[in-house]
């Protein structure tokens, strides 16, 4: 029988059952047939010929095709034997079942009578049987909740997918436990990492609490990175990874240029994905996730063409932009995704698409004639909600009243935070009203010289490509001058009688001086009270090292802290500093501050003004095309009580000596050579 079907095959003729003498004949040889290379094409026989079969003479069939499948033991054969089974339209009543179990004893099976990949096959055959009947599934989930993180590393591998897919198909929890275990096996531990990203992916897209989904993208993100982390190539976890890290920063209102480099890398995993990991022949549940994938692909390349639409003055051509980028990704989980329903993506797309829209009339007014020219069209309630929640915020805009330093400096950031908060309109209304209201109050009580070293520093630095070129930069260098020039000004005006903490900015009574730390300290207590987000650290307070960072979104600014007891001028703490502080600019942006606690001799004359302790200095090392800059802050120290400085004023008119007056301290030698103890 074996030796006429070889001669069939090779003729190119498509084998029955009368082409193998009969029906009975392989009845007869099937516990032989069975374990035959050939097995899987007896199987396509009896298959073809029994769509034709009468019900009442189905029986005979069903037991044949039963006992080809349990006694089937190679693994090429039963990768054959599933894909037959899995494309019949019509089989014998009660042989599917019959099937389905023969397939889960192969899967269970764990004496070592059949290899590893044999069961996963066998396994795989049941899933795909199992998928339109719950009784089925129930066995199937059963077998799978039993499966051990010390069977075969190869059938983890494949086990942990298929309870990936089982879990996308009927959301069973307890699947999730299973997948947790085996992401510490390291046979399986990348499917199983990766199934849990895509489990979490799932929860989030049918969460409908916000707070609780946004919880969920990043624990879908965070199984994502984990499985990129171990393997060389993994373009479906890198896909997904990159996708919601491209969400993500949509709503943070990224650039267009970050979203399209994102994007960019988004389209080569897919590509990767398709051209190596993708086959014709593989199974429809398979295919299906490989359909998922290039929606998700197309999600990003819509949403990264959006937020190039969305800072344009005007569309060129409106209506590509309003059909293709904006309606689309206003109910991206429909009309991308191809989910039935609106979800928690759609939170994070729409108040920037809104707020975006609301800011330029002229978008917003070709939305308005789309709507008007497009009545019949399907997503005209799209559009309605788009212009609906264009309305509410421009009347929310109206109702606040606002001064223009508010409107210019302070009301689009705030607007942007807020439209990433989990809360109603009205409550980002107040909270919006309450931060612009105490900045507001803050920076009214900045003086004409804070604003002219605000100036001064700005100018010298605004031409630098790390400030020019670089947004995160340009905001962190801001924010850090700003800080750091106000608490100079606040310590200027601040005496021990006000706050005992800055004593160590006076004449201490024993002639000690006070070491850099206490400058460190009081700054970074400062710093910690102006930052609300962001990662400061200070570094090393007792171990010789005395500077802060400041870290946000990816850039480093470090502010130098040193004191000084020879020379403060600022030729010779750009001399003696600015070379290790510089050194700190290596990795990101190359702007930093340089704080010194001025202890050159007590100030019997007074404290000098703001405008003398501030200068920006343009440090140009060897070999390279762009200089460095560093401010530097000069915080004065050893400074004498008013009262104490008219008695020393009185004393030098009068040509006495002032009573109980220390002698001259030694010089000491200040090392400015040596970089700090790492």
């Amino acid at each position: 029988m074996e030796v006429k079907l070889h001669s069939l095959l090779g003729e190119g003729r498509t084998p029955h059952v009368e082409n193998l003498g009969g029906f009975d004949a392989i009845v007869e040889a099937a516990p032989t047939l069975a374990t035959s290379p050939l097995a899987s094409e007896i199987l396509l026989a009896v298959l073809r010929d029994v769509v034709n079969t009468a019900i009442e003479d189905a029986r005979p069939w069903k037991e044949l095709i039963g006992r080809l499948v349990h006694g089937a033991t190679n693994d090429v054969v039963l990768i054959e034997m599933v894909d037959a089974l899995d494309a019949c339209q019509k089989l014998p009543d009660g042989t599917a079942i019959d099937v389905f179990m023969a397939f889960l004893q192969k899967a269970v099976n764990v004496s070592g009578t059949l290899p590893s990949y044999a069961r996963a096959i066998a396994l795989e055959g049941a899933f795909r049987l199992a998928a339109y009947d719950r009784r089925m599934q129930l066995r199937l989930l059963d077998a799978l909740l039993g499966i051990q993180a010390s069977d075969e590393p190869q059938f983890l591998r494949h086990a942990a997918k298929i309870m990936g897919i089982a879990h996308s198909h009927w959301r069973e929890a307890e699947l999730v436990e299973v997948l947790h275990t085996l992401s510490e096996c390291e046979g399986a531990a990348y499917e199983a990492s990766f199934e849990l990203g895509m489990a979490r992916l799932a929860s989030a897209l049918d969460e409908p609490r916000r707070d609780a989904a946004n919880s969920l993208f990043l624990e879908s993100l965070h199984w994502f990175r984990k499985a990129e982390s171990m393997q060389e190539a993994t373009p479906e976890a890198s896909l997904y990874g990159e996708c919601l890290t491209l969400l993500t920063d949509f709503e943070a209102h990224k650039t267009d240029l970050e979203l399209r480099q994102r994007s960019a890398l988004i389209q080569k995993s897919a590509f990767e994905l398709v051209a190596w990991h993708a086959d014709a022949n593989s199974p429809a549940w398979l295919g299906a996730r490989h359909f998922q994938a290039a929606c998700w692909n197309d999600l990003a390349g819509t949403l990264a063409s959006l937020a190039n639409s969305l800072n344009a003055v005007s569309w060129w051509e409106p209506r590509v932009v309003i059909e293709s980028q904006v309606l689309a990704a206003y109910s991206a989980g429909r009309t991308i995704l191809k989910r039935s329903q609106d979800g928690s993506l759609e939170t994070l797309i729409r108040p920037r698409l809104e707020a975006s829209i609301a800011q330029r009339e002229g978008q917003a007014y070709l939305l308005k004639c789309w709507l008007q020219q497009h009545r019949e069209h399907e997503r005209v309630p799209e559009a309605n909600a788009i212009l609906s929640g264009i309305d509410r915020l421009m009347a929310d805009s109206a109702e606040a009243p606002r001064n223009p330093t508010e409107a210019a400096t302070i009301w689009a950031p705030v607007a942007a935070v807020l439209s990433q908060a989990h809360c109603s309109d009205a409550t980002k209304r107040r909270v919006s009203e309450l931060v612009a209201n105490a900045f507001a109050f803050s920076l009214e009580n900045l003086s004409g010289a804070e604003i002219d070293i605000f100036d001064q520093c700005r100018s010298v630095v605004e031409a630098h490509p790390d400030h020019r070129g670089s947004l995160r930069g340009a905001k962190l260098f801001d924010t850090v001058l700003l800080w750091t020039v106000r608490f100079l000004k606040n310590r200027l005006e601040m005496t021990k009688k006000d706050d005992p903490s800055v004593s160590y900015l006076f004449e201490a009574g024993d002639g000690s001086l006070a070491p850099e730390g206490a400058l460190q300290e009081d700054y970074f207590r400062w710093l910690s009270t102006q930052s609300a987000s962001g990662e400061m650290e200070p570094t090393n307070l007792g171990s010789g090292r005395a500077d802060v960072a400041l870290k946000n979104t990816g850039e480093r600014i470090v502010i130098e802290i040193k004191r000084e007891i020879q020379d403060a001028s600022f030729d010779f703490l750009a001399k003696a500093y600015a070379g290790q502080t510089t050194d700190y600019q290596n990795i990101s942006i190359r702007l930093g501050f340089l704080l010194v606690l001025d202890l050159t001799g007590p100030k019997l004359e007074g404290t000098p003004h703001i405008r003398t302790l501030v200068q920006c200095r343009s440090i140009q090392r060897k070999g390279e095309a762009e200089p460095r800059q560093v401010v530097i802050v000069k915080v004065p120290g050893r400074r004498c009580l008013p009262s104490a400085i008219s008695k020393i004023a009185k004393l030098s008119a009068s040509g006495g000596k002032l009573a109980g007056r220390r002698p001259n301290r030694a010089k000491v030698t200040n090392k400015i050579c040596h970089p700090k103890a790492p």
